[in-house]
């Protein structure tokens, strides 16, 4: 992972801050925390629920870590590409639904940061995603804090 790329995933971060204090004032900044931790808090409740129909125990692993890029929950062991792709897809479908269901209820700064923040944990992991598409689905990936490895099976 390019320094460069992380630094600039992480000033997205404080300038969606900024936007949200501009706009909505303190309730922007408590919009902001509060949708982190309630990302997070439904992140894993995906991943739980994904998980019920993998079989492989060892996959089931998931460590949560706060160190840039890998923002959030991550695999503590090595995984299979197509089960990451996999479980990374129904983490961002799942999630956009279950967000689109509080749209009633939620205010439009906690709506803004609860997209917003599933979205920005989820881009690194697309990304790795996106560039490892022409691998075998059977390799195994490795995530290290600042760099992803893909081997052959």
């Amino acid at each position: 992972m390019r320094p460069e790329l992380v630094t600039s995933h992480l000033i997205i971060a404080g300038i969606f801050l900024g936007i949200q204090m501009l706009a909505y004032g303190m309730n922007g900044l408590f919009a902001w925390l509060f949708g982190f931790a309630a990302v997070q808090l439904l992140h894993i409740l995906i991943l739980l629920v994904t998980f019920i129909q993998v079989d492989e125990a060892a996959d089931r692993k998931w460590i949560w870590r706060i160190i840039p890029p890998w923002i959030g929950f991550k695999p503590a062991n090595d995984i299979t590409l197509h089960l990451f792709r996999r479980v990374h897809r129904h983490l961002f479908w799942l999630g956009l639904c279950v967000i689109g269901v509080v749209y009633p209820w939620a205010t439009p700064a906690l709506m803004i940061s609860l997209i917003s923040w599933h979205t920005w944990l989820l881009v690194p992991r697309m990304l790795l995603s996106l560039s490892f598409r022409k691998q075998r689905k059977d390799g195994v990936l490795r995530l290290e804090s600042k760099e992803a490895s893909y081997y052959h099976r």
